[in-house]
């Protein structure tokens, strides 16, 4: 089909209802490993948000030929109440590829929001990079279990004493992740706690948020035993910016083959997954 005879495409706001139409678009994605359930998960208003949509969709009329998802949630960031937007599955029809930034930029209308793309292909890396994204994790730490040398802190498990241990804000995590295929416990140490949002992975827990950044690097030596062994895990894998060089026995740094990014004012020890593609299409 030639460019001038080619219906021409507009944008215009995902709902749930597009989903059927944007599937095969999602197949020709590198995520064989996710079924259709899977992937309808970014077309369905998973914490009953006022307002939702599924993000933007190129439509031509007889078809559409084009999506980029965004996640969107909304914490307090140092006593500011921040809405962040996770970019996702940004994929257009071959024809229609010079219309690709027109996805992008609804999104990027919306100045008062933080977007972070955490799973970026080469090239949405470089058009994020150009459009004044910053890197937010370039490595993360793989570390593998190991048992303590002294008393450990205690790692709470149980879903109600985790849940009552929360402040509002996690708890309020807490319940909007329930439904998903997470683990999320609470390192305790005297009256100390941090809050761990958990993926599980090709045999790895993979951590996407972190309460108490200064108890986890204290502590994360003497829990990653109980950690594995609750999650059936062969090792840990969190983002190298919440260790901040901490050195740790048994483990390595891997590079991510593109940065993870993200555009906004928060600084980037704010900025966390735990609404992201990362949770919401894992699957154990």
């Amino acid at each position: 089909m030639s460019a001038t005879d080619k219906p021409e495409a507009k944008v215009r706001e995902a709902v749930a209802e597009d989903f059927a139409w944007v599937y095969p678009l999602l197949r020709q994605l590198n995520s064989t490993r996710f079924t259709e359930a899977i992937w309808k998960r970014l077309f369905t208003n998973l914490w009953g948000q006022e307002n939702w949509s599924a993000g933007y969709v190129l439509d031509t009329g007889e078809k559409i030929v084009g999506f980029l998802g965004g996640l969107y949630s909304e914490e307090i960031v140092g006593g500011q109440r921040q809405v962040t937007c996770n970019l996702t599955a940004w994929i257009v029809d071959e024809a229609y590829r010079s219309s690709s930034l027109m996805l992008l930029m609804p999104f990027l209308r919306k100045k008062s929001v933080v977007l972070t793309s955490l799973t970026s292909s080469p090239e949405a890396y470089a058009v994020y990079k150009r459009l004044g994204f910053k890197d937010l994790d370039t490595h993360a730490r793989v570390i593998y279990p190991w048992p303590p040398f002294m008393h450990s802190p205690e790692l709470v498990t149980d879903p109600e004493k985790v849940r009552k241990l929360l402040n509002d804000q996690e708890r309020q995590c807490f319940d909007a992740h329930l439904p998903l295929d997470v683990g999320q416990y609470v390192i305790r140490k005297e009256d100390r706690v941090c809050y761990l949002l958990i993926t599980r992975r090709l045999n790895r827990g993979h951590i996407h948020r972190v309460g108490d950044v200064e108890l986890f690097r204290e502590t994360i030596s003497q829990v990653r035993w109980p950690l594995c062994k609750t999650l059936g895990v062969k090792a840990l894998q969190v983002d190298e910016r919440w260790l901040a060089g901490k050195r740790l026995l048994l483990s390595r740094l891997k590079r991510f083959s593109q940065p993870k990014q993200y555009r906004g004012s928060i600084p980037a020890d704010r900025v966390n997954a735990s609404y992201s593609e990362l949770v919401v299409l894992a699957t154990n």
